[in-house]
This record gives structure tokens, C-alpha cells and sequence, in this order.
């Protein structure tokens, strides 16, 4: 996957950041190098402000691009995202990036399929706003425990992408998997030459994993591994990746990710 070599280590302030969901929150700022040069799958990491008193940076995915500004959608799970969710207007924040590798569109999907578990989805908005831009015809299956989690759905309809709700309790659209999803859409559907976008909780990328393979269908990841540096130096996120001239090796979620193809992937 291409890895753009620019990142940039910018003191910034916060221009919004609010509830979108139970338990998520969109923050916005004003990052104008990052916004010019991020690619989708990239991500950023965040140092919280001062006197919160915690110390490491926290990677987010970068979820839009508008102008100068990125947006990120982040879930409330630690301390560290607690404490960026009191942030407001003009607050003070840190943020270094873009970091990683990027979706690769080439060749052009016909057509891309994009499956979203949970916040999983939130690495693959600025994915589906390029492929709309290119005038890909893109479908966008979504998955949420239930409706008050569910994520990005009108951002996805707004720029044209054919969206489909999964929920584990049947609140909204399928009652079951997204990966559900995948198959039916696949199994009634022709498509010429169609290229599956995943990211979300393990257990879903694997499934979506041998979906692709079962169908033939080149397969991108976007993994979620927790991070500690972000830069490639601490080792504490990689995954187990198959090597072209056999055996494998551990690759970093950070740098030589967080994008991979999925065949690749040893679960």
C-alpha cells in the first residue's frame, strides 16, 4: 500500500467536538498541512493537553477532510478519550501526522464495497468521500451493535454512497452481521471487477477475510492494533503478515500499515 513520507507536528486548537452518538464524539480542528497532504486509511496522533496528567499520545483515525480543518471520530473508552471529549472551542491540542499507509484505488474499483464494523467505519470515511470523488459507484454496509451506536450513515448517503444497516439487535436494517451483508450483496449483484474496503473489530476482518478469498475479490484491512509510539519504534502494535516468498513476519500497525491486503493477514 503507498506510504506517504510527509508528517507534521502541529499546535492547534479544537473548533468543535461533539456528541454524534452514545458514547462517540466528533472533534474538528484546524490542521492545514495534514489536511493538504492525508490520504485515506492515514490516521494522527494526539497528544492530550496539558494537566490531564497523561503523558502518550493517542492515535485516531483521520475521519474527513474539509478545507484546513480534519475531523476524527473517536470512541469514549479510556481516560484519554474522556478527557478530549470535555474539550471546546479553543482549547489547546497537539496533533502529529499523517501517519501510515493509504487504501490503494488502483486499479479502480468497479465496484468498491466498503464494510464498517462498529467505530471501524470512522478509517474508512475519507476512503468513500475519494471514491465518490472519483465517481466510483460505492457501497457502504455498516454494522452497530444497535441504533444509538450506529455511525456515519447520513455522512455516507450525503455524498452518494448505496448504504445498508446491520444491528445486532435487529433496532435498525438487518437483524445480524454485517458481514451478512457482504455475502447477500455479493451473491445478487453482478460486478465486474469489485475491490472489498474493511475495518472494524478482529473477528469481523477475519470473517470479511474469507468472504474475499471465497469470492475471489482483492481485500484491503485497515487494522486497529493498540499503539503506543506510532512511529515504529516501540513494536507494540504489530500483526502477523505472510511474506511473499513463504514463512512471515510481524509488521508495524503504525508504519507499514494500518492498511493491508487481506490475504496477507496470519490470524
Amino acid at each position: 500500500m503507498p506510504i506517504p513520507s510527509k508528517k507534521f507536528d502541529l499546535s492547534t486548537t479544537v473548533t468543535s467536538n461533539e456528541l454524534i452518538a452514545k458514547n462517540h464524539y466528533l472533534l474538528r480542528c484546524s490542521c492545514p498541512e495534514i489536511a493538504a497532504s492525508a490520504g485515506p486509511g492515514q490516521f494522527i496522533h494526539v497528544l492530550i493537553p496539558q494537566g490531564s496528567g497523561l503523558l502518550l499520545r493517542r492515535p485516531f483515525t483521520i475521519y474527513t477532510v474539509e478545507g484546513d480543518q480534519i475531523t476524527m471520530l473517536y470512541q469514549l473508552i479510556g481516560e484519554g478519550t474522556h478527557v478530549l471529549s470535555r474539550l471546546k472551542w479553543g482549547d489547546p491540542i497537539q496533533v502529529l501526522g499523517p501517519l501510515g499507509n493509504t487504501f490503494d484505488i488502483l486499479p479502480v474499483p468497479n465496484p468498491a464495497i466498503i464494510v464498517g464494523g462498529g467505530a471501524g467505519i470512522a478509517s474508512l470515511m475519507l476512503l468513500a468521500t475519494t471514491l465518490r470523488r472519483a465517481r466510483v459507484h460505492t457501497f457502504g454496509l455498516v454494522g452497530s451493535m444497535n441504533r444509538r451506536r450506529l455511525l456515519s450513515v447520513e455522512d455516507l448517503k450525503t455524498i452518494g454512497v448505496e448504504t445498508h444497516i446491520a444491528t445486532d439487535d435487529g433496532s435498525v436494517g438487518h437483524h445480524g452481521f454485517v458481514t451478512e451483508l457482504l455475502t447477500h450483496l455479493l451473491d445478487t449483484h453482478e460486478m465486474q471487477s469489485p475491490i472489498i474496503y474493511a475495518c472494524g473489530p478482529d473477528g469481523m476482518l477475519h470473517a470479511v477475510t474469507k468472504i474475499g478469498l471465497d469470492y475471489h475479490i482483492p481485500t484491503q484491512l485497515a487494522m486497529e492494533n493498540r499503539m503506543g509510539c506510532a512511529l515504529g519504534v516501540c513494536l507494540g502494535c504489530v500483526c502477523k503478515v505472510q511474506m511473499p516468498e513463504g514463512g512471515f513476519e510481524y509488521q508495524r500497525v503504525c508504519t507499514e500499515g494500518p492498511v493491508f491486503n487481506a490475504k496477507d493477514i496470519v490470524w
